[in-house]
């Protein structure tokens, strides 16, 4: 299998949903990035094409994210790129999407407050075998709590 992992730039265009698969939750939302360049002739900025796509957000990073992102906001994601195709009214459709494994907010277009997260107890538990706790690093393990678009 040809596994494409990239990150993208972008601006959430839904409402984000939270839904449950099995024992899992999936957070997810649609993401729109366009392309800028600058046209050599006339200096102007110009917009290209628009990629869309959906993000999929699963486990740990969808508990986190839920609450924390909203339609509109700027957004850098990175993952896995799929393609799914499926039948509707006997035409093959085929969709993109982003499994997520990291997300965060676009700091150039947005202002943030950030809360470090607890650590999780099971987390503890196997990391107090191996190490005390002048060895781990809180800046490691945070979360994305609010923002205000500029």
């Amino acid at each position: 299998m040809n596994e494409v992992q990239t990150t993208v730039r972008g601006t959430v265009i839904t409402n984000p949903t939270t839904r449950r698969v099995g024992d899992d939750q999936v957070f997810s939302f649609r993401v729109a990035s366009n392309t800028r360049y600058q046209d050599r002739t006339s200096g102007e900025w110009k917009t290209g094409g628009t990629l869309y796509f959906s993000a999929n957000c699963w486990g740990r990073l969808a508990q986190r994210a839920s609450g924390s992102i909203c339609k509109g906001d700027g957004v850098i994601v990175h993952g896995r790129l799929l393609t799914n195709e499926y039948e509707r009214e006997g035409h093959l459709m085929r969709d993109l999407e982003m499994r997520v494994s990291a997300l965060g907010p676009d700091l150039s277009r947005m202002d943030v407050t950030v809360r470090r997260a607890k650590p999780d107890e099971d987390a503890m538990e196997i990391g107090s075998q191996d190490l005390d706790e002048s060895d781990t690093d809180p800046a490691e393990d945070g979360e994305f709590v609010g923002a205000s678009g500029l």
